[in-house]
């Protein structure tokens, strides 16, 4: 039988990569890694530039100075030299590119006042102080990393300061405390600054490193009699608040989860505790793969298997503590799915995690007005359609509903969105609440992606389904009748709608405005007022054609199915 199973799987790899020729999977595979390189400028002959160019290559990870020569400039040396770095690497990348950099402030800081950066207290100090003093400090760090050009964070650390004899967390003063609530609120504050100039914040290391004794850089570390399960804890609230993007795995072992392998190369640890039972739908990065814990036990192909078998999404090679070529690493990891051993899905389900969180990144926030007085017009507005006595107006996506604006203009289509009452032109639905019509996106015509409430907040944009949908506008709709989105509307919505996906698996559903009658007969359908009904054509259904058939792999159902 065990045979049968591995001739089966063998074949049907074999299969599955007959669609797909080699230099798309080397450059899906590239997409999967964030690497070290030793200049502080680039240029086209650049080695790290020509594998960004090969590959594709997921980001690069920078460093002030050399491991083992820390008299000796790596990547940074001052604000200006790192914006022009930045600056350049993106200009070579046809795909976003994540630049990312250890800044956690303290001690763990590559931007350091000395090269002319801003000084941010460690999160022992800062986790010591008022929320207020965090918040303007990761506010002025935020600031610092986005116009230096650096959009991920390895930051913040949500490892509890519970064992005073660790040397890599406690005695560098890196966790806020050795409470998990206080661990995870001013882990939040970070996300918060963070999130609001699009810097992805990476949160380490699951699934907790505060209690080892050892330092997985040097060697193996075995966290199995110290561990306990409130090190779990900052991960479950902030995953609970949406707050967690980003996770990095930490080289400990803990037999109590697997008895065999580290976390980092754990499926026991990074699928079935941090995604089936944790719930975690984003990106799982590993820890540095040249840390002694994992080379110095495991080959290139064992390590790299192992890990992306396990479930992480992108395997970091920082080049301090060894180097492995970019092409060693992308071959490798080739050679392993052409034979079977790494399944071709497994690279497909990490592309699109990974797409997804530069989806998330590149979503602008742009705020309609939403005080307590539209959050109680809502309620309202809920009580009187759907007879529900709502204690708040949150609501569990099951729908995506496609809209258009009927505006050739941005400016003026969000206009129409902003304030908490109808215009009064809008007769034609007023008797049914003066609550104005809002959407959760707005996309421009360019395809940027605006984001204008919580997504998970109740929208007035459909009747008889506000309370389980997600309103979508699209900028355009000329006279609420020409067919004239964009190519590039077409694409963002393709992207946000996988986003969306992966973000709420309860939705089922995907439909245009025009099709939103069609469901009345469904469950999901609540208007109690028969007669309050509107005639729609938006999005057009040429445009409807393209999402689906963008998001077919989705396999989101019809109106009327």
């Amino acid at each position: 039988m065990k045979i049968f199973l591995l001739l089966f799987t063998f074949f049907f790899t074999l299969h599955a990569t007959q669609n797909i020729n080699d230099t798309e999977l080397k450059k899906m595979i590239g997409r999967m890694l964030i690497v070290g390189f030793d200049e502080q400028f680039v240029d086209e002959n650049s080695q790290i530039v020509k594998d960004i160019e090969c590959y594709d290559l997921g980001g690069v990870i920078l460093f002030d100075r050399f491991y083992n020569d820390r008299n000796k400039t790596k990547n940074i040396s001052s604000p200006e030299q790192l914006r022009e770095l930045t600056k350049e690497l993106q200009s070579f990348s046809r795909k976003p590119l994540f630049i990312a950099v250890d800044q956690e402030g303290g001690r763990v800081a590559r931007l350091k006042p000395k090269y002319g950066f801003l000084k941010i207290a460690s999160a022992k100090v800062l986790g010591s102080l008022p929320v207020k003093f965090a918040q303007e400090a990761y506010a002025k760090n935020t600031k610092m990393l986005h116009e230096c050009g650096i959009n991920m964070n390895f930051a913040p650390v949500v490892d509890l300061a519970v064992n005073p004899k660790n040397k890599v967390i406690f005695a560098l003063e890196r966790s806020y405390s050795n409470e998990p609530k206080k661990v995870a609120k001013y882990a939040g504050i970070m996300i918060d600054a963070q999130t609001k100039t699009n810097i992805i914040s990476v949160l380490k290391h699951f699934p907790g490193h505060g209690s080892s004794l050892g330092d997985s850089h040097k060697g193996f570390v075995d966290i199995t009699d110290t561990w306990s399960k409130k090190e779990l804890e900052p991960y479950k609230i902030l995953l609970r608040e949406g707050k967690a993007d980003a996770i990095m795995t930490a080289h400990v072992f803990n037999r109590h989860f697997d008895e065999k392998y580290p976390a980092t190369l754990s499926r026991k640890i990074n699928t079935y505790l941090l995604r089936k039972q944790l719930g975690f739908r984003g990106v799982i990065i590993s820890d540095d793969m040249q840390m002694k814990a994992i080379s110095a036990e495991y080959s290139l192909k064992e390590a790299t298997t192992l890990a992306i078998n396990s479930g992480v999404d992108i395997l970091l090679f920082g080049n301090q503590l060894a180097h492995n070529s970019v092409e060693e690493i992308v071959n490798t990891i080739f050679t392993q799915v052409k034979n079977g051993a790494i399944p071709l899905e497994r690279i497909q389900e990490a592309d699109r995690h990974i797409e997804n969180l530069h989806t998330k990144q590149s979503i602008i926030q742009k705020p309609i007005i939403f005080t307590q007085k539209r959050i109680d017009m809502t309620k309202a507005y809920i009580k009187k359609h759907y007879g529900i006595d709502a204690k708040d107006i949150t609501i569990k996506p099951k729908i995506i509903v496609l809209h258009w604006t009927a505006e050739p203009d941005f400016n003026d289509s969000f206009k129409r969105l902003y304030p908490e009452k109808l215009f009064s032109d809008r007769k034609d639905i007023a008797a049914a609440s003066l609550l104005n019509v809002s959407a959760h996106f707005l996309v421009a015509r360019d395809g940027t992606i605006y984001q204008l409430m919580p997504d998970n907040w109740m929208a007035r944009h459909v009747i008889g389904l506000n309370h389980s949908s997600i309103g979508v506008e699209n900028v355009g709709g000329e006279d609420n009748k020409k067919e004239d989105l964009t190519p590039a509307q077409i694409r963002a919505n393709i992207r946000l709608v996988k986003y969306l996906k992966a973000k709420y698996p309860s939705i089922d559903y995907l439909i245009g405005h025009l099709e939103y009658r069609e469901m009345e007969k469904n469950p999901l359908w609540l208007e109690r007022d028969k007669g309050y009904r509107t005639k729609k054509a938006d999005p057009g259904a040429k445009f409807m054609k393209a999402v689906r058939e963008g998001v077919s792999d989705l396999h989101l159902k019809m109106p009327n199915e």
